[in-house]
């Protein structure tokens, strides 16, 4: 049968259709049937809408949470199910805030050191504390239940869960299974709460109650998130609720830890009538979501502030994702793309997570060389390129901390001042950058982070990676564990060693008696180990304590370890390797970078003398060796040494600015009066031509000049009117290449004009003077070359003679100039004695 055209057409249309849809629909329903129901991925591409819309709160299993008709309403909510409809969950998590060094290899230096690192980040590293003893996470496979310190289930339920976003090991264990649900899983063995073979992730734990840790995508992208109440499910093992409790989407009761029922009771307000809600949301986390895990640790560590107070870009409005930014915002390829969530970071001493990250973070001269985002561009024209090569920008601009870090942590005894309220922080004594006892976390508890004490300092320096930064070297006393035929030390458990000093406390003469000899030999009221008597008395009583315990000793001994050194006994010790930016091989090193000061309380701001004179704290600070020695007194080094100069080299470069550049600027001043003798005389000669000149003429230049002279002194004398008339020492700094150009010049001449006398017929004006002066210019010009010529190759491996140069080649143009006045001064007196050569000689 024939169709009609018309039929024909619709037919043949209706066919080109259903050719075109059924492939479509049948390869969306293959990608939906292979994505798997919890990878939280996008199932289909959608337009972009800059925002997000208005969505649906989804649970574990990727059902939608919707209060409005009690669908699913008692089940917290999912972040990963969630914010994983449209967000690249797995490559966000890839970030190392989430891992915090999971799958990452200790450094060498860590592995030759620490004994129970495992990562190089806070899970599995040097946690958050800067120097031992701390807790450690325990490894996947143990022997002893005695050596079994934070499991990966503890980690989270001690303060660290508190600043752990979520994603990497909060949800995932070391052989990467997810920990509820392998838990869970008949064949895994494992059981709640059970010995579970001391498996380091599994050992006593509750996951499969607990839930994991999703990485909680609104603890830094929704303003006012409730931190307090996500700490406070973490610490009650509620860890899949925590995130909606933090979120106030809902109130949580009950817990875990105390096996009373979890429920959920969402606030109906904040849902739309179809269940989809709208948070508010910000693309670029506000400064309080990174300082509600940075600000605590920042102030014991390196007494950052991060207030408007105290920090010149806090005070511009600025945000911590300026200089740190991640994904779309970076520019940095390592850190730059989509959704990448790799934050821009540093390279300090004691971070090692992401070292091959470091330094993608927005540096001074990124904005400062430039201008970019409007930032002022700096300008040094006073300082010599060696300065801006090997001294940070931070250096000079934090000139001095309003708040104290930690400077050393001991954690050899127990701590009884008030206000601690955990007992493993009793194990830390606290000293501060000047050496005296400070009750850190007293003062947390009891004034908060926000009203800490003012304390002013001028900070240490450190050289590392090839520059001079602000920094706190903290040093370290502790008990250690050393195996024979390994280099790295192992710690006891800080709670060990926290119930052997409770039971000695407690039974003085019965439990731990040796104890007793460790006393305060300071008069500040804090005991401390010391002296040789004590330092055996903590070895023998950790020994002992070990032994009570039941912990494997095999091949091992109990040591003190103070800074670099490892005590087998009060007499006995060995000094280990460590870099030239450590105090402490097995404590850490932090620069300061935050609490930057303006420009005009920089240091330099007032001159070189700000740190080129003798005595100035830039190199003559005492800076800490160890804390204590036999009689409790602290063993100092000046800074210079720790900065691996040379006294004499700070020396003489103190000397130069000292004294050699104001007098060479002050000789400056008075060669114009040389100049008003010299020229007045060669006037008076013009004048009278080959005439008599009256005496009294004569000594008309000479009494101009000598109260130029007066005028001078009496300048020099009110130095606020001379920088009111004259160029400033920093403006004459700023010009040290063209001043020393022409006083070279200057001396040349003057040279030459010696020769010139020297060398006439009329023996009478050979002057041994003349012959002086002619050796001395001749000697301190050629000096300025060779040093000139230094100064500018900076040759390497010659630098402390680089160093030198700089001072060598002012002191040589200061001789010039001294030449050149005493030249003219030489002619002044020829022309008054009338002995001056005919123009025609």
């Amino acid at each position: 049968m024939t169709l009609p055209p018309r039929q024909r057409t619709a037919v043949l249309g209706l066919v080109v259709i259903l050719a075109v849809t059924i492939p479509t629909a049948l390869t969306v329903a293959s990608r939906a049937q292979s994505t798997p129901a919890d990878s939280g991925q996008v199932h289909s591409p959608s337009p972009p809408m800059g925002v997000c819309p208005p969505f649906h709160l989804r649970d574990e299993d990727g059902q939608i949470i919707d209060p409005v008709k009690d669908e699913n309403a008692g089940r917290p909510y999912s972040p990963k199910m969630t914010c994983g409809q449209c967000h690249d969950y797995e490559k966000i998590t890839e970030g190392y805030h989430f891992t915090q060094g999971m799958g990452e290899t200790p450094t060498p230096e860590q592995m030759a050191r620490h004994g129970w690192t495992s990562s190089p980040g806070n899970f599995g590293g040097s946690w958050c504390s800067p120097a031992p003893l701390y807790r450690y996470l325990s490894p996947k496979e143990n022997d002893s239940a005695a050596t079994i310190d934070m499991t990966a289930f503890t980690f989270f339920t001690a303060a660290c869960g508190g600043c752990h976003p979520g994603g990497g090991p909060a949800e995932f264990d070391r052989d990467g299974k997810r920990y509820d649900r392998w838990m869970s899983d008949p064949a895994s063995g494992l059981t709640s709460g059970g010995d579970n073979n001391l498996d380091g992730d599994y050992y006593k734990a509750k996951w499969a109650e607990s839930g994991v840790i999703e990485a909680d995508c609104l603890l830094c992208h929704m303003p006012g998130y409730d931190y307090s109440q996500r700490r406070k499910q973490l610490s009650t093992w509620n860890f899949r609720w925590a995130a909606t409790a933090g979120a106030k989407l809902a109130t949580v009761t009950g817990s875990v830890q105390k096996d009373a029922p979890v429920e959920v009771a969402y606030n109906k307000a904040l849902f739309n009538p179809d269940g989809t809600i709208e948070p508010h949301m910000v693309r670029e986390p506000r400064n309080e979501a990174c300082l509600s895990c940075h600000a605590q640790p920042g102030w014991k560590k390196r007494g950052a502030n991060f207030s408007h107070r105290t920090d010149v870009h806090l005070r511009a409005g600025m945000r911590c994702t300026d200089c740190h930014p991640a994904g779309s915002s970076a520019t940095d390829p390592r850190i730059a793309g989509h959704e990448v969530h790799q934050i821009g970071k540093g390279d300090d001493p004691g971070g090692l997570v992401r070292n091959d990250l470091d330094n993608t973070m927005v540096s001074c001269t990124d904005c400062h060389d430039t201008g970019r985002a409007g930032a002022p561009v700096a300008r040094h024209p006073w300082l010599p390129p060696l300065h801006l090569e090997t001294i940070a920008c931070q250096t000079c601009h934090i000139p001095e901390r309003l708040v104290m870090p930690t400077e050393v942590q001991a954690g050899d005894v127990y701590n009884t001042v008030p206000k601690i309220d955990q007992p493993g922080k009793r194990l830390w004594t606290f000293y501060g950058p000047d050496w005296k006892f400070r009750n850190h976390y007293g003062y947390l508890n009891m004034m908060g982070y926000d009203d800490k004490p003012t304390e002013r300092f001028r900070p240490k320096l450190v050289r590392y990676q090839g520059k001079i930064y602000p920094g706190n070297q903290i040093h370290s006393a502790w008990p250690g564990i050393e195996i024979e035929g390994q280099p790295a030390l192992m710690q006891p458990k800080m709670s060990d060693v926290v119930k052997m000093w409770t039971s000695h406390r407690a039974d003085p003469v019965n439990k731990y008696p040796e104890l007793a000899k460790i006393v305060d030999d300071t008069g500040d009221g804090v005991p401390e180990v010391n002296r040789p008597e004590e330092i055996d008395a903590l070895i023998q009583c950790v020994t002992q304590m070990l032994a009570d315990i039941n912990y494997p000793m095999e091949n091992k001994r109990v040591v003190w370890v103070m800074d670099d050194r490892i005590y087998a006994s009060g007499t006995e010790y060995r000094v280990i390797d460590k870099h030239s930016w450590e105090t402490s091989p097995f404590a850490n090193v932090h620069k300061y970078s935050h609490d930057i000061m303006p420009a005009k309380a920089a240091l330099g701001s007032g001159g070189c003398t700000d740190c080129h004179r003798s005595g100035a704290d830039f190199f003559y600070a005492p800076v800490l060796t160890h804390l204590f020695d036999e009689t409790g007194q602290p063993v100092v080094e000046p800074q210079y040494q720790r900065l691996g100069l040379s006294r004499n080299t700070v020396m003489l470069t103190a000397c130069c600015q000292e004294y050699v550049k104001p007098g060479l600027f002050s000789l400056m001043l008075f060669f114009p009066c040389a100049l008003i003798a010299m020229l007045g005389g060669s006037a008076v000669q013009w004048v009278f031509g080959r005439r008599r000149i009256p005496l009294a003429v004569h000594f008309i230049p000479l009494v101009i000049a000598a109260l130029a002279v007066v005028g001078t002194v009496m300048l020099l004398n009110q130095p606020d009117l001379m920088e009111y008339m004259l160029p400033t020492r920093m403006s004459l700094d700023a010009n040290r290449f063209l001043i020393a150009v022409g006083i070279l010049l200057a001396g040349l001449v003057a040279l030459l004009w010696q020769l010139r006398q020297w060398l006439s017929d009329s023996g009478q004006c050979r002057s041994i003077p003349g012959a002086v002066t002619a050796l001395v210019l001749a000697l301190s010009l050629l000096l300025a070359a060779v040093t000139g010529v230094l100064v500018f190759l900076k040759i390497p491996g010659l630098d402390d003679i680089t160093r030198a140069s700089h001072s060598v080649l002012d002191v040589s143009v200061t001789v010039v100039m001294v030449g050149v006045i005493v030249t003219v001064l030489h002619r002044v007196a020829r022309q008054f004695l009338g002995r001056e050569i005919p123009r025609d000689a």
